[in-house]
Order: structure tokens, then C-alpha cells, then sequence
């Protein structure tokens, strides 16, 4: 037996063992979301029918990924005629979902050289925040896809495998709007590192298609749908109105801390030890999120921080920790290796 098949076969077991962690988080984040929305399944149903019809309304009807790939999931239980299929149907897409996010997330703290321990305990922290951001919510597929492709998008600059920028860009345009960030990751990331010329002209011409992509989706889905009725948060239009009932009702404050805890506190703490991949990740997705959403969205409808906390947040304070717990065992991702992308 071969070295690489030797090292193979080591891999396997810890690796099943991820899986199988993964995935039994996965369902209890699935579980604290069934139990706590039951009378959301119908809507969930509900809107997944006006989406694939064509009526959602208006950010609804422009989130059809997720739409069509739940609606193959319902005909699929659906063709073996079982009791409660879309109850199942659902459960089986968070799931899917929620252990899929697990997973990347595990490659992704890895991928910034964080110890092993410390990725589990990351994993962890995930699936508390995930717990409690069920407030006002139904299954909410769009936006756990939308973490899905931020994780994808930030291993495959970490792993300078930067020509998968564009599919991530493409499908997570087709998910929700708030993908619009991934392509800048990638520039700012390129223009941070000091890469040299060379790489540059390659990374240059996939942002250039990658936001050209986003923003074709993006239109390109309004006129195919045309005008649909804007769908109040909470019966709020964007805007002040929108910021001070954000700031002064107690369910922002009580949900965010739910959520969040005190880990962005701890990342802020922590900025100078990130590396300088995560340095850029934070300035080109914490500020304008938290803007945007603060005058656009309900704060206390907390899964909306998930992408920012588990991008960020989290392993800027595992860096914090593994930084002051353990020292000499860090090293920062090489921005020079694998020029080659």
C-alpha cells in the first residue's frame, strides 16, 4: 500500500466523524427551528407556491433558487406519496442546509490555520447562533443558502481558486441580493495582498464578470417578473422610520445578543491579530451589512447577521484566542502561495 493511500485511509475516520457531527448539529438547528415556526410550515409552502407562480411580491419573488430546488425536494417525497411530505421536504432542505454550512465552515477556519480544536469549538459557536435566530421566521432557505455561497466564495480565495468566483456569483445572484458583496471580496482581497502583476490580470477580468453577472441577474429577474408589490418589514419602508424601530424596540437588542453574543466584541478585540485575509473580509462585509440591514431590514429578525457572524465574526475570535492561548501554533495564510490560481 502506496503513502498517499496510507494517509487515505488515517483521513477517513476523523473525516466520517466531522460528517456525523456536522449532521447532528445540523438537525438540532433544523429541530429549534421546526419546533419554535410549526405554524410557518403553510406559509413556507405559501410563499414557495407564489414564488414558482410568479406573484411572491417584492424581494420574494426575485429569491427563486432556493424556491426551485425546495420545490424538487417537495416532488420527490411527493412521487412516493408520503404523509407530510412538505413538512419533510423542508426539514430534509435545512438539513441539507444547516450541515453543508457546518462543513465549509470547518474548511474555512481551517483554511485561516486555525487549530483543529479551535474549528470544533467554531462549529459550535455556529450552532448556538443559528438556535436562536429563528425569531419571525419560517425555514428561511434563501438566506441559508446566501451563507452557503459567502463560504464557498471565501474558501475558494483562501485556496486561490479564484475562477470558481464566477459560478458562486452567478447561482447566489439567483438565490438573494445580498450576494452583491462576493465579487468585491475577491478584488479586495487581490488588491491587499500585494499579488503580482500577472496574477492580477487574471483576477481583474473574473471580478469584472462576476459583478457584471450579479448585476444582470439582478435586473435581469425584475423584467422577467416584473413590477411586484413591495413587502413591508413589519409594516416599515426603508429608512429612518425602518432605524428607529430597530434601535428602540427591546426584541433587537435581546435577539442580537441571542445571536451574536459577545462574539463580535471579542473579534473587534482581536482585529490585529486576524489575518490579513480576514482583515479585508471584515471592511468589505461588516460595514455596509450592518448599514444596509439597519435601515432596510428588521434587526431583530437576527438570521439576517448570520452571514457577517460566521464569515467574521467567529473566527476573528478564535484568532483572538488561538493568538493568546496559543501562540507559537499560528501561523497566517501565505498570500503568496498557489500563485498559480
Amino acid at each position: 500500500m502506496n503513502i498517499k493511500a496510507v494517509q487515505m485511509k488515517r483521513k477517513i475516520g476523523p473525516i466520517t466523524l466531522l460528517i456525523i457531527m456536522c449532521l447532528v448539529l445540523g438537525f438540532f438547528t433544523t429541530y429549534e427551528y421546526a419546533s419554535s415556526r410549526v405554524q410557518y410550515i403553510d406559509m413556507n409552502a405559501q410563499r414557495l407556491q407564489a414564488i414558482l407562480e410568479g406573484h411572491a411580491g417584492n424581494p420574494w419573488q426575485y429569491r427563486i433558487f432556493s424556491a426551485y430546488l425546495t420545490s424538487m425536494v417537495l416532488n420527490f417525497f411527493k412521487g412516493f406519496q408520503i404523509p407530510q411530505y412538505i413538512t419533510i421536504s423542508f426539514i430534509c432542505v435545512r438539513v441539507m442546509e444547516d450541515t453543508t454550512i457546518l462543513i465549509l465552515s470547518f474548511l474555512y477556519y481551517k483554511e485561516l490555520r486555525l487549530s483543529i480544536p479551535l474549528c470544533l469549538i467554531g462549529l459550535v459557536l455556529i450552532t448556538w447562533g443559528v438556535s436562536y435566530s429563528h425569531y419571525d421566521s419560517d425555514f428561511s432557505f434563501n438566506t441559508f443558502f446566501d451563507i452557503i455561497f459567502y463560504l464557498l466564495a471565501g474558501l475558494s480565495i483562501l485556496k486561490h481558486r479564484i475562477f470558481w468566483i464566477l459560478p458562486i456569483s452567478v447561482i447566489a445572484a439567483l438565490n438573494r441580493e445580498t450576494s452583491g458583496l462576493i465579487p468585491f471580496l475577491l478584488l479586495a482581497i487581490v488588491l491587499e495582498s500585494g499579488w503580482d502583476r500577472s496574477t492580477l490580470k487574471k483576477v481583474v477580468p473574473i471580478f469584472i464578470l462576476a459583478l457584471a453577472s450579479y448585476g444582470a441577474i439582478f435586473i435581469g429577474l425584475r423584467l422577467a417578473y416584473g413590477k411586484q408589490e413591495f413587502i413591508l418589514a413589519d409594516g416599515y419602508y426603508p429608512g429612518l422610520d425602518l432605524l428607529k424601530y430597530n434601535l428602540f424596540r427591546s426584541e433587537t437588542w435581546v435577539n442580537m445578543i441571542s445571536t451574536l453574543s459577545v462574539i463580535p466584541l471579542l473579534a473587534l478585540a482581536g482585529y490585529r491579530k486576524f489575518p490579513l485575509q480576514l482583515k479585508v473580509f471584515f471592511w468589505v462585509v461588516i460595514p455596509i451589512w450592518f448599514l444596509i440591514h439597519a435601515f432596510g431590514a428588521v434587526i431583530a429578525e437576527t438570521r439576517l447577521f448570520l452571514v457577517p457572524q460566521i464569515l467574521v465574526f467567529i473566527p476573528g475570535a478564535l484568532c483572538l484566542a488561538q493568538n493568546t492561548l496559543v501562540p507559537k501554533n499560528y501561523s497566517s495564510p501565505n498570500p503568496a502561495r498557489n500563485q498559480n490560481a
